[in-house]
């Protein structure tokens, strides 16, 4: 049952109706909390942002911690009318003042005094701060979140989340999993990504309990944290997938019998995965969903109900629609495999636009409607299938990679001539970034070297391995438009 209209309200239902109901716990050290008692922490640290000046609409950037303390600083901020904007924990100093600029933030939440253009915040420093009462936002269409994430062009993009679209994004994880405040979900997804957050949101506006863990696997820990704690839905991204049936298969079998779902996103599981899921899991509802930072949860497919559907994302969820374009824009009303077309979003978990990108947004955000690059069509069984995408993006692991990020960033290496970036499939993570490399005469380039001048100009998982950084005399060049031979560089992997 829908109780509220936004995070912040759904949170505060609880603690007044359920205070001493938990509501989250850290998997790694125990630490649990109340809803009544994260509630207080959260008007606490919205008051701590008032006494630092912060104004209605000021943007608040967050170095992301996997804990408590972030997501009550995340929700404080909110609280008090600033907008939150998680990013990776770790940045290069390079790239936090790149963000600061770029959304012109007025303070940065961290566990450390880092250098920052901006007034920086200890994620702890309120905990002296009085609570005060706060009014709520009552206008849901107003901006609360802003999801970093990277385009086809390498741009970093902000993705605008109203408090709407927060919610009925978490709502449609509600719905669909049917989730009660009996429930309790691991979520080991950095809290820095549109998918872990509405994971977590999702238990917020159930009354459940939600288990936060970072993303490394670190299998013991994992799953004592599910023994522990009696989680009953657990919430991976295929990568993780990949690991445990790799190594952990043993592990998952034996909290087989609290289990009641187990759900993977981000990305596309392999099938052969999911047929080993079904194996190790009989009874447990097993699911994968469909949607992007930009219209989070879109589809749902409970595939343990069905034979296997190669490509099928299930169903819309509660608060969306798909529907199937053709390249004039126009609705395809008898979409099919052999006549496909772009698949676009409706509903009320719609980001607002891109931060500071307005032609961007007109182009994808289009008739109330969010335009992405998959290819898809309606079954005759009713399900919506996803081909592929039309671009280029490398999907690794949870992470979306711009080859031309990449290639930008190392296009200013001294001595380089050009480079390109294609990629390589991976058991484990789908797919990772090879970067070819091309030297000026004379110049001597190392792959250890090139890595370690990426590493402090890009985020981790964007930076190739250094075997993956493959030296080449000349890039293959067609002989009429002499673009890159992207097809040879890949006959080379």
């Amino acid at each position: 049952m829908t109780v509220c209209r936004t995070i912040p309200e759904g949170i505060k239902y609880f603690a007044e109706t359920t205070p001493e109901k938990t509501c989250l716990i850290d998997g790694v050290t125990g630490e649990t909390v109340s809803y009544a008692d994260f509630w207080s922490n959260i008007l606490r640290f919205a008051a701590f942002m008032k006494s630092q000046s912060l104004q209605a609409g000021d943007r608040v950037l967050f170095s992301t911690r996997q804990s408590l303390s972030h997501l009550t600083a995340f929700y404080g901020v909110q609280v008090a009318g600033g907008v939150a904007v998680p990013l990776e924990r770790g940045l290069p100093e390079a790239k936090m003042l790149e963000f600061t600029d770029f959304f012109d933030a007025k303070f940065l939440v961290a566990a450390d005094r880092l250098n920052a253009a901006c007034r920086v915040v200890l994620y702890d420093e309120y905990k002296n701060a009085p609570p005060a009462d706060f009014p709520l936002e009552t206008d849901d269409g107003k901006l609360a979140v802003i999801i970093c994430t990277t385009g086809t062009t390498g741009k970093n993009k902000g993705v605008m989340s109203s408090y709407r679209c927060r919610f009925s994004g978490a709502d449609n994880v509600r719905h669909t999993y049917e989730i009660t405040p009996k429930d309790t979900a691991l979520v080991p997804q950095v809290l820095s990504h549109s998918g872990g957050l509405r994971r977590v949101e999702a238990m917020l506006v159930s009354g459940a309990a939600a288990i936060i863990m970072g993303s490394a696997m670190f299998f013991g820990n994992i799953f004592d944290a599910v023994k522990k704690h009696n989680a009953t839905i657990l919430q991976f991204v295929p990568a993780q997938v990949a690991q445990i049936l790799q190594f952990a298969e043993k592990m998952l079998v034996e909290i087989r019998p609290q289990l009641r779902i187990v759900s993977v996103g981000s990305a596309v599981i392999p099938d052969a995965h999911k047929e080993r899921l079904r194996e190790l899991l009989p009874g447990v509802r097993l699911f994968d969903d469909f949607g992007s930072t930009e219209a989070p949860g879109s589809a749902y497919f409970e595939w343990s109900a069905y034979p296997p559907k190669p490509g099928c994302v299930g169903l819309e969820s509660l608060h969306s629609k798909l529907v199937f374009l053709d390249d004039a824009g126009n609705v395809i009303s008898d979409s099919s495999r052999e006549n496909p077309g772009l698949i676009a979003t409706e509903g009320a978990a719609l980001m607002s636009g891109y931060w500071k990108e307005p032609e961007l947004s007109a182009e994808t955000l289009r008739d109330g409607r969010f335009i992405s690059a998959d290819l898809g069509y309606r079954g005759e069984d009713g399900l919506v299938y996803v081909l592929g995408r039309k671009d280029d993006m490398i999907i690794c692991g949870a992470n979306k990679i711009s080859p031309h990020e990449i290639e930008d960033a190392a296009s200013s290496i001294v001595g380089l001539k050009e480079c390109a970036v294609l990629a390589r499939p991976d058991p484990i993570l789908g797919n990772i970034p090879v970067l070819f490399v091309a030297a000026d005469e004379g110049a001597e380039l190392a792959p250890l070297d090139i890595y370690l001048y990426l590493s402090e100009r890009l985020e981790k998982f964007k930076v190739p391995e250094v075997r993956n950084i493959i030296i080449i005399a000349n890039m293959p060049r067609s002989a009429g438009t002499g673009k890159i031979l992207r097809r040879e560089l890949a006959n080379l992997l």
